[in-house]
């Protein structure tokens, strides 16, 4: 799915000029990858929010493919994340009601797919990621990086058309880091996702197709 920003503006002062995303505009095809980094409080993780449908626009548009995300009503933009995004948060949000593989199978099931449809891709992407061995682990029992995983195994198992991750692999140490995100590219590749990654991790940024700065509110 093809991304287009186009003069995106975003700020969180209401009294003084302060924008946080500051006219940015650029295209990324689809199946394609990204990688945005630079200095905290630049805007990645906003622009990211945005993208998703999180939060929205204060002016410009945002397209993926002929549908506009900046003019859906606020139920549509849920319903369309839910088929359409995946999201890799820095801290994974996990359910901690729930175990390893049920937090994998939930989102999968709100798109309509079978409860054992779910649960074999969910098996698969944890092997894919070696954690099948912890996949009725209570999540309160997991360590920072093996959570971290999960919520990478989750976003996996979704097969979304684009995915967004936000620093995925900053909880992780070089081996892990390295595992996951070579499954994560291959499975973009396969399925041809388009991906936007922030990341300081140069190992990841060698592995995209797209590497930008960003600068106050802008790509540089």
């Amino acid at each position: 799915m093809k991304i287009t920003c186009q003069d995106i503006t975003k700020s969180y002062s209401k009294n003084i000029i302060n924008n946080v995303i500051d006219g940015l505009s650029f295209d990324l095809a689809s199946g394609e990858s990204m990688a945005i980094s630079g200095p905290s409080g630049v805007g990645k993780s906003t622009l990211l929010n945005l993208l998703s449908g999180l939060d929205n626009v204060d002016k410009g548009k945002i397209w993926f493919d002929d549908v506009e995300l900046t003019r859906m009503p606020n139920k549509e933009k849920i319903f369309f994340r839910l088929n359409n995004i995946s999201l890799i948060f820095q801290t994974p949000n996990l359910l901690k009601d729930f175990n390893v593989i049920e937090n994998i199978m939930i989102p999968i099931r709100y798109k309509g797919i079978s409860k054992i449809q779910s649960k074999d891709i969910g098996d698969r992407v944890l092997k894919e990621v070696g954690l099948f061995d912890i996949r009725e682990k209570p999540i309160s029992l997991l360590s920072g990086g093996e959570a971290q995983r999960v919520g990478i195994a989750r976003a996996m198992a979704m097969e979304s058309k684009i995915i967004l991750a936000d620093e995925p692999t900053g909880n992780l140490d070089t081996e892990n880091s390295k595992l996951v995100m070579n499954h994560l590219i291959e499975i973009c590749k396969k399925h041809s996702t388009t991906l936007i990654v922030v990341t300081h991790d140069k190992e990841v940024i060698s592995q995209l197709n797209n590497v930008v700065q960003m600068k106050d509110g802008i790509f540089i």
